[in-house]
């Protein structure tokens, strides 16, 4: 089972933080796209280092996603975001991000590969020899 739920707006700079605090150093993969184009990967899968959402008197917001290793980071900026939408599976385990601008612009996608502590409760234990 897969549940979608948008994120208020009024709740996003806390959202983004609380979750950047969590899920630093878990593995995502960035991709973007809009309606009219595929999505294109932006990264592989690389450590989260921050999100966030920065604002600035008379200029539109944007998210930041930075991703890398120590010394090898790189941000991605969506400019004037619309809507945040948090993918989870059954259990709460975010899955994917979808950072959307207006119908039909751009949308960048910040998928989460499962955590340490999901793969522990879903995966069998090893036989042993």
């Amino acid at each position: 089972m897969h549940y979608s739920r948008e994120i208020p707006r009024e709740d996003w700079a806390d959202y983004l933080a609380l979750l950047s605090h969590l899920s630093r150093t878990r593995r995502v993969r960035v991709d973007a796209g809009s309606s009219t184009a595929d999505e294109q990967p932006l990264s592989q899968s690389l450590p989260l280092v921050d999100i966030r959402l920065s604002e600035e008197d008379g200029l539109p917001g944007r998210i930041e996603v930075t991703v890398g290793r120590p010394g090898e980071e790189i941000t991605y900026r969506l400019l004037g975001p619309e809507r945040i939408r948090a993918d989870e599976n059954e259990s709460g385990d975010l899955q994917c991000l979808a950072l959307l601008q207006e119908e039909g612009q751009l949308r960048m996608l910040v998928f989460f590969e499962p955590s340490e502590v999901f793969l522990e409760y879903v995966s069998p234990p090893l036989a042993s020899m």
